[in-house]
């Protein structure tokens, strides 16, 4: 094997693949990682077998090396834009002899410059407790490479290292990326992960992602840089362009705060066959604007700022010197450009990820492409600011749901607008003597986890939740995968229900309370009651009826034992539920 490894690395028989690194929110490729493959046809292809097998036979150090030198030498032969992204090996570059100047040399000779070439270190290797990797990264730093964290959060330190090293780029790892649409807690490290990139100036790229679902989510969070199966494949000859993504063309319109075609603004723009003289000239006539956008026919191109411009006219010799100067050469060609349906929470979301320099320019709406308007961050998050505190105003204040008055206007809308939806009516069976055993507190408790169960399961665009009060919940689904949310929830709350039930009162499946006429009564354990309607889009109901027949439906389902669905099937509502049909999911 040895002499295997040997004849490897001396006839220099790996493959180099790339896999682009996409900006979304530009739709641009910010650069490629180099991966690394063994000899074709072979045991030694997969890079774990291939790398495994040279920190065996101590021919590590020799590997890593040739990895570096055939992925620069491969990005420059096939004239990649942006950066390169090279894995280096920890154990490798901690090395007492290990020769930093080898990677520089490699650089320069191909013509590239250190400012275009990322380290990334891997997180999956312990990190040495002393300071020798600040040593080493320090030294790739002076040559000018910037450095990355691979893998963050799968391995030995985690935000430790962040927090020491701090890189100029952080790479999740693929556990966290790996169905985040469907789990809570991945969502909500996530949340915190973007919010550390922008606060430590570092920028945050999530790897590893592999379905739409994922990217949706992900996008909604505030990622920016993407990389994964679901954008491109790590190819021998990658893509350059960014792809078509199977994502939704046009956002779903339940979001709560609407989209940013309501606060985009028409202003003053120029072709951008026009010169710097006649942007000057609309600024110095037009003191309220601070940024024109520059149009190639109906499609933005640019944008030009006023302090940006007039700072360059101030100089003695500016207007002299930027005069004639085209529109194209003084614009900024990196706006912030958005799709007009784009919901507001993406937007700010978008917004805050951007570097400081750019929080407070203005950005440009589109429709299909085609110039709509600018909007401002400050009306944008002022618009954000006002929509959240009506929320929070008409919010349940146990668990922060939107409560009655929220739940009327959702139904309303969904109503002016003719769309088909379902109900759902959650009601906790048993809940008073629960309370009268268990003390108010684990009540409240209880709720909360039932409110829980519900937004883990109902965690996508096509679903509201409500809380009405006490123990009563709703939720609207705005698709027909209904039924098996509604399992889903059950089969959570039954099992997470448990923890506040004492062994005892399992092996009992109840216990005695105290009723409203004073008699001891044995009841049953606390369990869930879902009852379900259909609301067709040629439905005349008001709200008030709609309530009506929800709370008959959840009525059918408490007449069930245990935790239990029931569903109305028939498309015309009325108040019969004789042809209804009853569902009973006792997960517990």
């Amino acid at each position: 094997m040895k002499a295997t490894i040997q004849f490897i690395i001396s006839n220099k028989l790996i493959t180099t693949v790339f896999q682009p690194i996409f900006d979304i929110e530009r739709e641009t490729i910010i650069g490629y990682e180099a991966l690394t493959r063994g000899k074709k046809n072979s045991d030694l292809y997969s890079p774990e077998a291939l790398f495994k097998a040279a920190e065996q036979h101590n021919l590590l150090a020799e590997l890593d090396l040739l990895c570096r030198e055939k992925a620069i030498t491969r990005f420059v032969e096939l004239k990649l834009s942006g950066k390169l992204f090279i894995n280096i090996c920890l154990k490798v570059m901690l090395d007492k002899d290990h020769p930093y100047d080898e990677t520089i040399k490699l650089v320069k000779k191909s013509g590239l410059s250190p400012q275009q070439v990322v380290l990334e270190i891997s997180e999956k290797s312990p990190f040495p407790n002393n300071n020798s990797l600040q040593t080493a990264l320090n030294k790739y730093r002076q040559f000018g490479f910037d450095i990355a964290i691979d893998d963050l959060g799968v391995g030995y330190s985690g935000l430790k290292q962040w927090s020491s090293l701090r890189p100029e780029i952080v790479k999740i790892d693929r556990y966290f990326i790996d169905q985040c649409d469907q789990d809570m807690m991945k969502r909500e490290f996530l949340k915190i992960l973007f919010e550390l990139g922008r606060i430590s100036n570092a920028q945050v790229i999530a790897e590893g992602i592999e379905t739409r679902a994922e990217f949706e989510l992900l996008r909604e969070l505030g990622m920016v840089y993407a990389q994964g199966y679901f954008l491109a494949r790590p190819t021998e000859i990658p893509r350059s362009d960014y792809p078509k993504l199977d994502i939704s063309a046009k956002p779903e319109e339940d979001y709560r705060l609407g989209t940013i075609a309501l606060l985009a603004e028409k202003t003053v723009t120029i072709d951008f066959t026009q010169n710097a003289d006649d942007a000057y000239y609309i600024f110095s006539n037009n003191p309220k604007v601070d940024a024109i956008p520059v149009l190639d026919g109906v499609k933005p191109i640019g944008m030009v700022y006023r302090n940006e411009l007039m700072e360059s006219y101030s100089d003695i010799y500016g207007r002299a010197l930027f005069s004639k100067k085209s529109a194209c050469d003084i614009m900024s060609n990196q706006p912030m450009i958005i799709e007009h349906l784009m919901p507001l929470e993406q937007v700010s979301a978008l917004l805050t990820a951007r570097e400081n320099s750019e929080f407070t320019q203005a950005s440009i709406v589109v429709e299909g492409g085609k110039y709509l308007g600018i909007v401002s961050p400050r009306d944008l998050l002022k618009s954000i600011t006002d929509s959240k505190l009506e929320q929070a105003r008409y919010a349940n204040p146990l668990t922060g749901l939107p409560g009655n008055v929220l739940i009327e206007k959702e139904i309303d809308d969904m109503l002016s607008k003719q769309q088909s939806f379902y109900l759902a009516y959650l009601d906790l069976n048993h809940f008073k003597p629960f309370n009268d055993i268990y003390g108010y507190a684990n009540g409240d408790l209880l709720l909360k986890t039932l409110a829980n169960c519900v937004m883990l399961n109902t965690n996508n665009k096509n679903c509201f939740v409500g809380h009405i009060g006490g123990d009563d919940f709703i939720v609207m689904f705005k698709k027909n995968n209904f039924e098996q949310i509604c399992h889903a929830i059950l089969k959570e709350f039954a099992e997470q229900s448990l923890s506040f039930i004492s062994k005892e009162h399992q092996q009992q499946l109840g216990y005695y309370a105290i009723n409203r006429s004073g008699e001891k009564v044995f009841n049953p354990l606390v369990s869930l009651a879902i009852g379900v309607i259909k609301l067709d889009k040629a439905s005349n109901h008001s709200y008030h009826q709609i309530a009506d027949l929800a709370s008959k439906a959840k009525s059918e389902a408490k007449k069930l034992n245990g935790n239990s669905l029931f569903i109305c099937r028939r498309s015309n509502i009325d108040n019969s539920f004789i042809y209804s049909e009853k569902n009973n999911s006792n997960a517990a």
